[in-house]
């Protein structure tokens, strides 16, 4: 009797383990990696439309280069209530999406990995190019034209 229970609680571990792992290994992967991934796969000098690298729809994005602006400027910056709190780290940037005046998705990256060619906030609409003007094994520095 023993070792049927033994034997059929190694089952379900083994059982939950695998469907654990199934898990895992099937989860989609987030808005974030995908326009990371679709960033690292830009040919060099090929100017595309910067909604190309997004898995969403959006009208307006502001990249905003400085990580201590605060929740209040952020939302007079993008016009719209984001609610969004500044970045506790000094290599953090990040980019704000809206669509249709509503606050969509913060993209938040590592100028580490990414560079954009550009001081301050920038304003960019769907039909703002982006082209790669460097690329190396730590960092990429792209252009972007409003």
């Amino acid at each position: 009797m023993k070792k049927k229970i033994v034997t059929i609680v190694i089952i379900l571990v083994f059982i939950s383990l695998g469907l654990i792992s199934y898990y895992f290994a099937n989860t989609p992967p987030t808005k974030s990696e995908i326009i990371e991934t679709n960033i690292n796969e830009l040919k060099s000098e090929e100017e595309i439309e910067f909604s190309k690298i997004t898995p969403f729809v959006w009208d307006k994005a502001f990249i905003i280069e400085d990580p201590f602006t605060d929740t209040k400027n952020i939302n007079t910056l993008v016009g719209v209530e984001c609610n969004l709190q500044r970045l506790e780290s000094d290599i953090n940037r990040r980019i704000v999406f809206i669509k249709d005046g509503k606050f969509i998705y913060d993209f938040i990256y590592d100028i580490r990995k990414f560079k954009f060619n550009s001081f301050g906030t920038l304003e960019l609409s769907n039909s703002s190019k982006i082209l790669k003007e460097f690329s190396s094994s730590k960092q990429i520095v792209l252009n972007i034209k409003p």
